[in-house]
């Protein structure tokens, strides 16, 4: 923290808006305490973050704020209203027990990936250690920040080294880093759950979710009412989704953009839609397809055919 707090001083900070994810909400008034300490006056974000593409400089603006603390982040957005001081906050704990304890799930792969979240790559050498004692060779890729590191949209930490391994193992807290490689790799995914103090395949998660983006690629040349959904987060606008929709309408499709800040199933209660195509987070398309009711594909499912040709 110490570090962080010289960071804002440099910039002259005086009144922050801090950023962070839900995992961090049982410490965030301990955080807010020591930043006040320090002289800053703090308002804490209770809007989700899911990451370092949801920047809230427009909203620290309009409240005074001079500069945002994002935590458990490293940057991604390379332009922002104000300053933004990234904390990746970094965990400890002891993995070697869950791994001696749970090392009979390996058995099967000589030749192991590391993955994990920015929060616990300092834990990837001690499980690298741990696992070449056992006899496994282990391998990792720098592609962000650090060795390893992944992000929910960015697994080419993974892809870089598919070729060399057997199996993954993805160090986190929860499945969310695990998931978001399942669909990119045909290799096993296992995760090593911080929380849950166990290593647990991913495979049965795989097969519900092809089957449920299978049943939804099947619907969508019936679908008449399109609605194409645009987050307006800074770090979701990357794509060309009106010329989408202009392929899409001369094929004689209805097609809406229907653009949010949060996409959720409930937003879009009311409206007659056959079909929906994600053009915000990609995690979308991957965690939440059994919440929304309309079939929904990620755009780049539907890329290639109507933006490449």
């Amino acid at each position: 923290m110490k570090e962080v707090i010289e960071k804002l001083k440099k910039i002259n900070a005086r009144r922050i808006l801090v950023q962070f994810p839900e995992g961090l909400k049982l410490k965030i008034q301990e955080i807010a305490r020591e930043l006040e300490e320090n002289g800053f006056e703090v308002l804490l974000c209770l809007e989700p973050c899911f990451g370092a593409c949801d920047i809230r400089d427009e909203e620290a603006l309009r409240l005074g704020c001079d500069a945002i603390l994002h935590i458990g982040h490293e940057r991604f957005v390379e332009k922002t209203k104000l300053p933004v001081v990234y904390w990746e906050y970094f965990i400890d704990a002891d993995v070697c027990s869950i791994l001696e304890k749970e090392f009979e799930k390996l058995k099967d792969f000589r030749r192991i990936g590391l993955i994990t979240s920015i929060q616990f790559v300092k834990l990837i050498p001690r499980v690298k250690e741990f696992l070449e004692a056992k006899g496994k060779e282990v391998f990792t890729f720098k592609s962000l920040q650090y060795p390893g590191q992944v992000l929910g949209c960015n697994v080419e930490a993974a892809k870089a080294i598919e070729e060399k391994v057997d199996c993954f193992l993805c160090i986190s807290a929860g499945e969310f880093y695990a998931a978001g490689l399942v669909l990119f790799t045909e290799k096993p995914v296992l995760n090593l759950d911080l929380e849950r103090k166990e290593i647990r395949s991913l495979e049965e998660f795989k097969q519900r979710v092809e089957k449920l983006i299978a049943w939804n690629k099947a619907q969508f040349e019936d679908a008449k009412r399109i609605g194409i959904l645009v987050s307006w987060k800074k770090g979701q606008i990357k794509r060309d989704y009106f010329k989408l929709k202009e392929r899409l309408e001369k094929e004689g499709k209805e097609v809406y953009l229907l653009a949010m800040d949060e996409i959720s199933p409930e937003k879009l209660e009311g409206l007659k839609l056959d079909f929906l195509i994600n053009y915000a987070c990609p995690r979308l398309g991957i965690d939440d397809l059994a919440r929304f009711k309309i079939p929904m594909l990620n755009f780049n499912f539907l890329e290639k055919k109507y933006l490449n040709s």
